[in-house]
């Protein structure tokens, strides 16, 4: 019974040190994002859910060669020899190798993916684009489409409102800034759509949700999006 109590907390104290070590990569990833990309004029500043997954996965390798380090260190010290600690990071290194390589080019798309909207345009890099997209507010965007979906799952209870606020550009591009607002949710919506509305974009509805769906999804929000799709 002792030794499987003392098992459990070497993985608890595994588990720990490497979801902190994990936990420091990403956030160092999106502090490379953010300045990369952030302007000081930005009315908005957002990281693309697409960018969080590449961070993620690769806080997640990183993470663990990290720990592997910590843990030759910690052996190192143990036995009070370098040539420990030597080997061990040798092994760590040569076992980390592809996969931190394999990670590198996801980790530049996802720190050059962003979405900056600023006073006189706004910039977006799509994760599998190497250059920046930059767009006026007067000629860049064309109109703004105010659409929704409500995805159809076995438990009724745990269905979501899925809406779409989708800027379509002069060249044909687009972007749906309510999918991009990961970290910001409605709130954020209605904080760009508010700006937005500044700048003489016409605004087109394709499908107005009813009251009874409004009244179902939303309380706090809800004038905001009665106003929003009777546009």
């Amino acid at each position: 019974m002792k030794k499987e109590r003392s098992e459990k907390k070497l993985w608890w104290l595994f588990f720990l040190t490497f979801g902190f070590f994990s936990a420091i990569w990403f956030f160092i990833f999106y502090f490379i994002n953010k300045q990369i990309n952030y302007t000081k004029d930005a009315v908005y500043f957002g990281t693309p859910l697409s960018a969080y997954w590449a961070f993620f996965l690769s806080a997640i390798i990183y993470g663990l060669a990290t720990w592997g380090i910590y843990f030759c260190i910690k052996e190192g010290i143990r036995e009070k020899s370098f040539k420990v600690f030597r080997s061990g990071v040798g092994l760590v290194q040569r076992l980390a190798r592809i996969p931190i390589l394999l990670t590198l080019p996801f980790l530049y798309l996802g720190v050059t993916n962003a979405l900056v909207i600023a006073e006189e345009k706004i910039i977006f890099s799509t994760f599998w684009n190497l250059k920046q997209d930059e767009y006026d507010w007067t000629d860049g965007v064309k109109n703004v489409e105010i659409d929704y979906s409500i995805p159809i799952e076995s438990d009724s209870n745990r269905r979501s409102f899925n809406g779409k606020y989708i800027l379509h550009f002069s060249d044909g591009k687009q972007i749906d800034l309510w999918a991009n607002t990961f970290e910001g949710g409605i709130d954020t919506v209605q904080e760009i759509d508010s700006f937005i509305q500044t700048k003489n974009i016409p605004f087109y509805v394709r499908h107005a949700p009813t009251e009874d769906t409004i009244n179902k999804f939303f309380t706090i929000n809800a004038d905001f999006i009665r106003e929003l799709y009777s546009r």
